[in-house]
């Protein structure tokens, strides 16, 4: 490879194409000129020195192409361009390298001559095969870790109302039409809970207990690899799961029985309140979170916020609260922009707000008028499974406190 001009000999020279500029030259002035040009010499002066009819600015086009190596498919000469005289440093241009048997580029980016091309394919099936090996390693691994025979089936008649809950809000969005699986949460067109916290709780109290399993059916990317390619987790939202219930009779009847839980109301009265109570706070918090940002608030829900939230579901409903919060964020916008506070001070303010309105409100007994959903925040599958299929008192959980003494009342308990 030649590096510097000394070493540029006649046998150096590609003569082939030679410009009609440059052909009145003969093969020792070429190489003389090729040294002025990397010499002090300007263009204007090598032209008027050689006779060459051109103008400056197309000169270093004309020069003839350099054989400076070899090609390292071919054996053949790779032929340079020059380099231009701006540049101080270097004689070739070494991006311009090209065989001139196979047109190999040495030191092009993508090189598309033929052993390249036959190069990059072979590479390429290699890979590939490679990552069908690395794939069907992983499915085995997922079966074997997660094959349903592993699992005990849970006995139909085990399931409680929680559990019949939970999973009729789940197979009614995100079963499959051919019901053989539940397809990944994050499919899901309607929102399961009012937050995805309420949402991951509900699937692992069905994963805890092996009523949901992971499906081996799944995508092998949802689930998590350790060192030795063993998995051991999953995705929560990502997965698929299938159903581990032992039944009686047809499976189709057990999924219509999940779409529409029997639930022994009566008997199931605390375990219904418990869920109304997580409900309630999740609507509220989403709710506060909402308004939040909606104003360029950064909030963060931390144990003084939930605890403020519960005591306020002890005496007010959603709606409310709901009432409450505006109000809390509005009055922290404007003392924020009056100048009086910090835009942290003011933003910690609304929790405060909130707890104070609510006992004031207790303390003075105020009428205080419920809001209404807002479009932002729908009605959860899991609010309208429990007020609307189950009690038949459609939106009376966003409308009352969430109380063993309300859920009675809409019950007509004696």
């Amino acid at each position: 490879m030649i590096r510097s001009i000394k070493e540029l000999t006649l046998e150096n020279l590609c003569l082939d194409n030679l410009s009609n500029e440059l052909s009145h030259l003969t093969e020792i002035e070429l190489l003389s000129l090729i040294s002025d040009y990397k010499s002090d010499k300007t263009v204007k002066e090598i032209l008027q020195l050689y006779s060459i009819n051109t103008i400056p600015s197309k000169f270093k086009k004309l020069l003839p192409l350099i054989y400076a190596d070899f090609c390292s498919h071919c054996g053949g000469k790779v032929v340079f361009e020059l380099q231009s005289k701006t540049y101080s440093y270097g004689l070739l241009e070494e991006q311009t390298a090209q065989c001139v048997q196979c047109s190999h580029k040495p030191n092009g980016y993508s090189c598309q001559c033929d052993a390249c091309v036959r190069a990059e394919n072979e590479k390429r099936i290699l890979a590939e095969a490679q990552k069908k090996r690395v794939l069907l390693s992983k499915r085995e691994a997922i079966t074997k870790e997660y094959n349903p025979d592993r699992y005990k089936k849970i006995e139909e008649s085990e399931l409680g109302a929680t559990e019949k809950i939970f999973l009729s809000v789940i197979v009614r969005n995100c079963l499959s039409e051919d019901g053989k699986y539940i397809a990944p949460i994050k499919n899901s067109l309607l929102p399961l809970t009012p937050s995805n916290e309420l949402t991951t709780k509900l699937i692992r109290h069905l994963t805890s207990r092996s009523i949901l399993i992971p499906s081996i059916d799944s995508e092998v990317d949802t689930f998590v690899f350790d060192e030795d390619q063993i998995p051991n987790s999953y995705y929560t939202y990502e997965v698929k799961y299938r159903l581990n219930i032992d039944h009686d009779d047809k499976y189709s009847f057990l999924i219509e029985r999940l779409l529409h839980p029997e639930i022994e109301i009566c008997e199931s009265i605390e375990e219904l309140l418990k869920i109304w109570q997580d409900l309630a706070l999740y609507e509220v918090l989403s709710y506060f979170t909402y308004q939040m940002n909606d104003v360029g608030y950064s909030p963060v829900i931390g144990e003084i916020t939930t605890a403020t939230f519960n005591k306020l579901l002890e005496v007010f409903s959603v709606g409310q609260i709901y009432n409450i919060i505006f109000r809390a964020v509005a009055n922290s916008t404007r003392a924020y922009q009056s100048g009086d506070y910090t835009k942290k001070h003011a933003m910690n303010m609304v929790v405060a707000s909130c707890r104070n309105q609510g006992e004031k409100a207790v303390a003075e007994e105020w009428d205080l008028k419920p809001y209404n959903r807002i479009k932002q925040l729908p009605e959860s599958e899991l609010s309208r499974l429990i007020f609307t299929g189950i009690l038949k008192k459609s939106n009376q959980g966003f409308y009352s406190a969430p109380t063993l003494s309300n859920l009675e009342s809409m019950l007509e308990v004696e």
